[in-house]
């Protein structure tokens, strides 16, 4: 899930835990399980400062073992006890939220068509169910709303007990939302070998990728509608061609390909430069695949002059990104 919505489950974790007599009497007590909630409902996520070392470790690293079941548990006991000691109280005290918190980012995330390793270290397998958007307005607007009635009303226990069972009906018609959209585009690829799901921002609105016999199909399918956006034919990759040989060690190339399920790819030659692109075809949003590989290597010299891996919403973005002129 995006930041924003991790950071509401982290408010609405630090309202139920209200219920608790010790908490609700104690405000350095309070502040310390809500800021335990907040940072533990965030905490997974600090690997983003793998953007730091560039795109490619950040692709490999995102999600990865920050997700793992070591991590699982790493999390909260180093959470409850430097919280702890900067506001003064037990770790034990703070525990139990830091585990329900990261815990429950963890999980929220397998719904995600991006996914987790969640078994690392012992399955390094990207899991992402694809029934819930990275950013989900719907959820976003449930908890922001539910706790500023809490902040109005202080009604914890019928609250949250309302909002606990509206969102797991909700996941529950995602889910078979998702699996109507599933068989929706099986019976429309009679002889698809394989499906790649992914949900979009609008209710009932899917981007499905199929992989048939020579070709890879993309549709979306809003409310059972099925309407396609493009074909394209299934290439092995460029193995024997030798200015691949060398682009295949670089980086971020190699960091796409370890995440990338369904792609294609194309490649240009101007003024001696040579780009090869790979598009991820199982993400599709404001008409463009926005998860990218593009590597430039020199002809003549078969230096790598500039590469990039990651998601750009536009060619201008990407452009900038790398250093050599468009082709």
């Amino acid at each position: 899930m995006d930041t924003g919505t991790h950071i509401g489950m982290g408010l609405c974790l630090a309202a139920i835990s209200t219920l608790e007599p010790d908490v609700a009497a104690s405000a350095t007590l309070f502040a310390a399980v809500t800021t335990t909630a907040l940072v533990g409902s965030h905490a997974p996520d600090f690997d983003t400062v793998f953007k730091f070392k560039g795109n490619s470790a950040y692709l490999r690293q995102h999600r990865g073992k920050s997700h793992g079941l070591i991590a699982l548990i790493a999390w909260p006991l180093l959470l409850a006890i430097v919280i702890g000691a900067l506001f003064g109280v037990p770790p034990t005290s703070l525990w139990l939220m830091a585990q329900t918190a990261v815990a429950l980012h963890v999980f929220v995330d397998l719904f995600n068509a991006y996914g987790t390793q969640a078994l690392h270290p012992f399955k390094r397998t990207w899991i992402g169910w694809g029934v819930i958007n990275t950013f989900d307005p719907y959820l976003f607007t449930m908890y922001y709303s539910a706790f500023g009635i809490w902040l109005l009303t202080r009604a914890t226990i019928v609250i949250f007990p309302i909002l606990i069972a509206i969102v797991i009906i909700y996941y529950a018609v995602q889910f078979k939302l998702r699996n109507d959209a599933l068989a929706t585009a099986a019976r429309y690829y009679g002889g698809a070998h394989k499906l790649f799901i992914s949900p979009g921002m609008k209710w009932d609105e899917w981007h499905v990728a199929a992989r048939l016999r020579n070709e890879y199909a993309v549709v979306k399918i809003n409310a059972g509608t099925v309407v396609e956006c493009g074909n394209f034919r299934i290439k092995d990759e460029p193995h024997g061609d030798e200015l691949y040989e060398i682009v295949k060690e670089n980086a971020d190339l190699q960091a796409f390909l370890e995440f990338s399920k369904i792609h294609t790819y194309t490649v240009s030659r101007k003024d001696g430069i040579v780009e090869y692109r790979f598009t991820n075809l199982r993400y599709f949003t404001k008409e463009v695949y926005p998860f990218v590989a593009v590597v430039r290597i020199d002809a003549t010299s078969r230096q790598i002059v500039s590469s990039y891996t990651g998601w750009v919403f536009s060619e201008r973005t990407l452009q900038k990104k790398l250093v050599v002129p468009a082709l």
